[in-house]
């Protein structure tokens, strides 16, 4: 009997190469504090291949985010912002939430 191909299933959107790219490091620093070989950070950020919870945890730590922002946070639009909020402390995120809503005319 003939083996029956795997379906391929569309991979969720992910910020590998973005946060990278906004930490400024080229694939070769990545891959020096990674540990990864070109092949597995070239195919990770493409999407060819999946990642799993010890990829996320050691790019996040090498891309000083959260393993979250990895997959739910484009830092060409938001890191700065990501980064900015986390430096506050609760009552002084809760304040720029509220600054950041006037601005916006979403303070509602």
């Amino acid at each position: 009997m003939a083996p029956v191909p795997k379906p391929r299933r569309e991979r969720t959107k992910h910020f590998f190469k973005e946060w990278r790219e906004y930490r400024g490091l080229t694939q070769e620093q990545a891959i020096s504090k990674l540990g990864w070989s070109q092949s597995k950070i070239s195919r990770l950020e493409s999407g060819l291949t999946p990642y799993d919870q010890d990829d996320l945890e050691a790019a996040a730590e090498a891309y000083r985010c959260d393993p979250t922002d990895l997959i739910r946070v484009d830092p060409t639009k938001e890191g700065e912002v990501v980064d900015l909020m986390r430096l506050l402390n609760d009552k002084n995120r809760d304040m720029a939430v509220r600054m950041l809503k006037a601005l916006t005319g979403t303070d509602s």
